[in-house]
């Protein structure tokens, strides 16, 4: 192996020597390191999202080379015959260096009808141990915390919510991934609260905290990134790249190159083999000590910027050129201004589609790059492996314990809230337009679904409740742990005025109070509970606290058209607005005569053509609960949706651009996701106000379409209010009230 090795790269190490002036590694950036540890997997072609974890393949093993250079010592940590053959076949993930370096913590999966599981390799006598952990679920991306506690990503929700599988992503649908720890002998595993999608690639920063990647997808938003988090798994706050500043659609495997400096890859989402450009993110002020550069002053995303480490190397996932590659991971090895990085890195085209149609594998070796000249040195590049995460094998400082503190009396609850909801860098309030703050549970097709809710890309959404401000423009609320959440500012109509862009979730007796609606990220925050009037107030209790098969409605309140009462009780006892349940008998009764079939009211209707073809279908506005195929190329956009959701939701948007079909005629989306105040139909209907109790103000100076010739009675509250919702909780057609089944995987 160590001559298929060298022959492989010798052309490539002399030019790479040539172009670093010939300088010997030993007096390098490498000269304190004695030994480099690297994971070595089969090569694989990937497609998907940079997401996936379960590419099981055969054969996979950690390695130390030492010294750390081209022609050094290859010795083979794991798996070995000394260590047993039931790891002969095992394929690896990722690992960790424990901070004495007597140790390392990796993901392994040991045969292709096992999950991936937890493993410590003693290096002094070559033991290897396993950690107990679910079997039935996967583990990876291992790190060693202080205390004798191992951080990893997991498909496991055996510990947060009985019963509950957990979520799978927008578009694979693969079982995502979450945080959790555990002490290194197996014992007190705790799982931390979720996301709605994936939350991977954790690492370790000085001032003891967490970084990892965050996929954040509601509607339109839809990418990855970096967040903090402490080590129990709480305070999770913003890191990188959700502010408008950050260099990619996502970015991935970080690695702290001094406080407040980080080195990751900033890719696209998809078809990137998870590979990207590199480049050096400063969360704050520059300060230089020692030749060492890190920037902690002022620390926070909203002062955050980076440079480009890899100009050439693409952001999105356009292939890549020849001699420009993608780079995989990054280690750093100095904190100079253009530090030295141990690297991976393939050439040519690696974007996963190009590949697949050429049948070959992105080829990733080990290199060692200079920055400031932007040249790589080969130190190993197997022609059978991937050669990824290389590591020196040397001690290293252990950061200190970092935890948060609970508040036992929320009995296993959390707490949410902020001390101004008018506090706001992403809108301005008009005074007094903001009733209160609706908090939304966040789920996915875990649930039973399909692929997809609806023709508007959101995921499944629960109304959990509505906490209205107290006089100080504070509000507090009591909602369900673990679970993925979103919050709306809402006016006296029950419309949106501001939603948050992105899901969080608390863990169990943790409070998260902030400052405002996305307010000042570089402000300073402080609670004073003496101070606050929602603290004397109480918090408001979500419907949401019951098990989460029972976070829905039942079919009559769905159905019933007088739920809400005049003294505004009843609204809350709305959750998932089901399409056929919760809106169809509201068009069977108010609307379906005129905008029927028949189409009585005498709409044109809309075409859709392909332009290639000239094949063409029309579309005519229709409210009855049918279902009418629209076939166009073979594929039918509308069959799957009743006639009325099809008529407001309108068709899937990205297949139509996929498709590269043409809309014209009478096309109009009459519910925009997240948007009631700005949907056609609501406008058309002008709901009358719903908090804190309902009046026949109406929310638009316009006359209301009962009373323009519509023809049809008056909607009550509570039939705005089940619009209202639909509109703002992404317009879509499944709810849990109409889950079909109970997903198995």
């Amino acid at each position: 192996m160590k001559m298929l090795r060298n022959i492989a790269i010798g052309a490539s190490l002399l030019a790479s020597m040539s172009a670093c002036g010939g300088e010997d590694t030993d007096s390098g950036p490498l000269g304190s390191v004695d030994a480099l540890v690297i994971l070595q997997r089969p090569k694989r072609i990937e497609s998907g999202d940079i997401f996936q974890y379960t590419s099981y393949q055969a054969g996979a093993r950690i390695v130390k080379l030492s010294p750390p250079t081209a022609d050094g010592t290859l010795e083979t940590l794991f798996p070995t015959a000394a260590q047993g053959a039931e790891f002969a076949q095992a394929d690896i993930s990722g690992y960790d260096i424990s901070f004495d370096a007597k140790q390392i913590v990796f993901s392994a999966k040991l045969n292709a009808s096992e999950h991936y599981g937890l493993f410590i390799l003693t290096l002094a006598d070559g033991s290897v141990d396993q950690v107990p952990t679910d079997p039935g679920r996967d583990y990876v991306s291992p790190i060693f915390l202080p205390g004798n506690r191992i951080m990893f990503t997991t498909s496991s929700t055996l510990l947060l919510e009985p019963g509950a599988p957990q979520h799978v992503d927008e578009y694979e649908r693969g079982v995502t991934l979450q945080l959790g720890r555990i002490n290194v002998d197996g014992s007190d595993e705790t799982l931390g609260p979720r996301n709605l999608s994936h939350r991977t690639f954790p690492t370790l920063a000085s001032d003891g905290r967490i970084m990892f990647t965050q996929w954040d997808h509601l509607g339109p938003a839809n990418a990855g990134h970096l967040m903090f988090v402490n080590q129990d798994m709480q305070e999770l706050r913003e890191g990188f790249g959700k502010e408008g500043k950050g260099a990619s659609n996502s970015t991935l495997k970080a690695q702290e190159i001094a406080p407040g400096r980080f080195v990751a890859i900033a890719t696209a989402r998809n078809r990137t083999v998870q590979a990207g450009a590199l480049i050096d993110i400063r969360l704050g002020t520059d300060v230089v000590e020692d030749g060492a550069v890190s920037s902690a002053g002022n620390a926070s995303e909203a002062n955050s910027r980076y440079t480009a480490l890899t100009p050439d190397v693409p952001r999105d996932n356009s292939p890549s050129a020849d001699t420009v590659g993608r780079y995989y991971d990054a280690y750093p090895l100095n904190a100079k201004e253009n530090p030295d990085l141990l690297v991976s890195w393939a050439d040519g085209p690696v974007e996963s589609s190009v590949l697949a149609a050429a049948g070959i594998p992105a080829n990733f070796g080990v290199y060692l790059y200079d920055t400031e000249r932007q040249a790589r040195r080969p130190i190993l590049d197997d022609p059978e492996m991937w050669d990824v995460f290389a590591r020196p094998l040397k001690t290293r400082p252990a950061p200190p314990i970092v935890g948060s503190a609970t508040d036992a009396s929320l009995n296993g609850q959390a707490m949410i809230g902020s001390l101004d909801a008018y506090d706001s860098t992403l809108k301005t309030f008009a005074p007094g337009s903001v009733y209160g703050i609706r908090v939304i549970e966040g789920y996915s097709s875990e649930e039973g679904f399909g692929r997809m809710f609806g023709t508007t890309m959101f995921e499944g959404q629960q109304q959990l409740g509505v906490a209205r401000l107290a006089a100080d423009n504070s509000w507090l609320a009591t909602v369900p742990a673990n679970v993925p959440l979103a919050l709306q500012s809402v006016d006296k109509f029950g419309m949106s005025l501001l939603a948050e862009p992105v899901w969080f979730s608390a863990r169990k007796n943790e409070a998260r109070v902030c400052g405002g609606c996305h307010e000042n990220r570089t402000g300073t925050t402080n609670v004073d509970p003496g101070q606050l009037d929602a603290f004397a107030i109480g918090a408001t209790p979500m419907r949401g606290l019951a098990a989460r098969a029972d976070r829905k409605s039942s079919d009559a309140i769905l159905a019933n058209a007088n739920l809400i009462q005049a003294d505004g009780s009843g609204f809350d006892q709305l959750m998932g607005m089901a399409w056929d349940k919760a809106i169809q008998p509201i068009f069977n009764a108010k609307c379906v005569s005129c905008h029927g079939p028949d189409n009585q009211a005498g709409l044109e209707p809309y075409i859709i053509m392909d332009p290639a073809t000239g094949e063409s279908v029309s579309w005519t506005f229709d409210l009855s609960a049918t279902k009418r195929p629209l076939v166009i190329g073979g594929e039918d956009l509308a069959g799957e949706w009743s006639a009325s959701y099809f008529s407001i939701a309108g068709p899937d948007m990205e297949a139509i651009d996929e498709n590269n079909l043409m809309v014209s005629g009478n096309f109009k989306v009459y519910m925009r996701p997240q948007a009631a105040r700005d949907s056609d139909l609501i406008k058309k209907l002008n709901p009358t106000v719903v908090f804190p109790a309902p009046t026949t103000e109406r929310a638009f100076t316009t006359t209301p379409h009962s009373q323009d010739g519509g023809g049809y009675a008056e909607l009550t509250p509570t039939e705005f209010y089940k619009l209202i919702l639909a509109a703002d909780m992404g317009v879509n057609f499944y709810s849990r009230e109409n889950a079909p089944g109970n997903a198995d995987y």
